[in-house]
């Protein structure tokens, strides 16, 4: 039973997320790092739009893409329920256009980057630049990897109205010298007293740190510009932790 399938359960494991707090950081490395003025953004990997409220707050347009018609159905059906206008895209993330839209800013969370080679990074980014202006970010949260031999195992449980849901994460080594894993998600639901396992398996690769700067240092339209960690500009990366990286539209 594939995991993104049923975007309830989802929303509950990923409900640690802190919408105001991400959405602050999310503004302020365009306001040290950008050439333009935030009007509008581009969630990649969007799932359920959980930033969508928060910047419709802040004024700022929202376009989400994804790939499972489950999470954008239910993103659909909360944002209807909330009044707040929504556009998102059901495309693949290594290559997509989207011709009448252009953003400020793009980003994509959790590690949720899914291409599986470094020729399909490069396709991934000649997509993003389509969308993006020319002097915006685009921030990367956990894609890049510094212990790819190490124990990477999440586990954690969250309950709500009565739904328990225990969220196991474990990248599974696929391919050493491709760097290639897959990304097994397992939610154990308990729910009036009936119990439902959830299970899904995405092919990634792993980037290493310097890997990925050398990549992006090829690629003819973007440039690294600033990396950190814990959603704080100030806090340098570290190999124990979820790392970010922004980087410029040329």
């Amino acid at each position: 039973m594939n995991a993104y399938g049923y975007p309830d359960y989802y929303e509950i494991a990923f409900s640690f997320r802190d919408p105001r707090s991400d959405v602050d950081f999310l503004e302020a490395a365009p306001a040290r790092f950008s050439r333009l003025k935030l009007r509008s953004v581009l969630e990649l990997a969007s799932g359920l739009s959980p930033y969508l409220a928060e910047w419709h707050r802040r004024g700022v347009g929202y376009v989400g893409l994804d790939l499972s018609p489950h999470m954008l159905a239910g993103a659909r059906a909360r944002a209807r329920r909330a009044g707040i206008p929504l556009r998102v895209f059901r495309r693949d993330m290594n290559s997509f256009r989207l011709p009448s839209i252009e953003v400020e800013l793009a980003y994509v969370l959790l590690g949720s980057l899914y291409a599986t080679s470094n020729r399909q990074f490069h396709s991934h980014l000649d997509s993003v630049a389509r969308v993006l202006k020319r002097g915006g970010l685009y921030i990367m949260d956990g894609v890049i990897q510094a212990r790819l031999f190490g124990d990477n195992r999440q586990r954690w449980t969250i309950r709500r109205g009565g739904v328990s849901v225990t969220t196991t994460y474990v990248p599974e080594i696929i391919d050493h010298l491709a760097q290639t894993h897959h990304e097994h998600l397992v939610m154990e639901v308990k729910e009036k007293g009936r119990r439902r396992r959830l299970e899904s398996r995405v092919r990634h690769k792993f980037f290493f740190p310097q890997e990925f700067v050398s990549l992006v240092e090829f690629h003819p339209a973007f440039e690294f510009v600033h990396w950190c960690r814990e959603f704080d500009l100030e806090k340098p990366p570290r190999p124990d932790t979820q790392n970010q990286v922004i980087l410029r539209r040329l």
